[in-house]
């Protein structure tokens, strides 16, 4: 445990005894966490050696080695979104076109967004969903994955679409984002000109395949369980 002043003034002499305790105890690397309430100490930090890691909920994380060929873990190399294939009984397909800032066509294409952290592939597609239609539905399957290298944000992609039964039908599209939604025909939404290949394609896929359903799995062992695990198996 790192202990000093609450104005600082003794951080670094603090971590330098504390990386030579570090050291003697065997440790291999270390961490270090700074809000923005202790931000002034990051200077003090690279100076004894560490490195930026990553940023997460408004705090950074740097990482020290203290045996040179330690392999600490890396940052996450991807985020997380999902797609959602709402088909009622009618053989409509919820569609939207997002709202955009500039000169790209806004084609029509399916409701989803990001994943949380902690949250449930299942739980994000359902939420996402909702908040841009006002649709509430029951997550059925993950009918495919889209897995890119687009270094949004320095990071690579993992796109999950997912099949959903809507619960109600009533559309309220989310002002802030939705610029139009819409209960398309599946057939004209396979030929329509203003979608996308890939859409169709999974489409096209969610008509022919079963996909993966989510299943709990709430006896994983080990200490890193915080939650229910939700495995994702072909569907019977």
């Amino acid at each position: 445990m790192l202990a000093f002043s609450q104005d600082g003034t003794d951080f670094g002499a603090a971590l330098s005894a504390s990386l030579q305790a570090w050291s003697a105890a065997g440790l291999r690397f270390v961490w270090l966490e700074f809000s923005l309430e202790n931000a002034a100490l990051i200077a003090q930090a690279a100076a004894q050696g560490f490195a930026y890691h990553h940023i997460n909920n408004g705090t950074l994380t740097m990482l020290r080695r203290l045996v040179a060929e330690a392999e600490g873990p890396p940052d996450a190399s991807h985020y997380v979104g999902v797609g959602g294939i709402v088909i009622n009984g009618r053989n409509q397909l919820l569609t939207i076109r997002e709202k955009y800032f500039d000169d790209r066509p806004a084609f029509y294409k399916f409701p989803g967004g990001y994943v949380y952290p902690g949250e449930h592939l299942a739980d994000a597609v359902v939420r996402e969903v909702w908040e841009e239609t006002a649709v509430r539905a029951k997550f059925h399957s993950i009918i495919g994955i889209r897995h890119a290298h687009v270094d949004r944000f320095g990071k690579s992609d993992l796109y999950f679409v997912c099949r959903l039964t809507p619960l109600t039908e009533e559309i309220r599209p989310q002002e802030s984002e939705i610029a139009e939604c819409v209960w398309m025909p599946v057939e004209q939404f396979l030929q329509h000109p203003q979608v996308s290949a890939f859409n169709q394609n999974f489409v096209e896929l969610a008509l022919q395949k079963s996909g993966l359903s989510a299943t709990e799995f709430v006896d994983y062992p080990g200490p890193e369980r915080r939650d229910k695990i939700e495995l994702l198996l072909p569907s019977s």
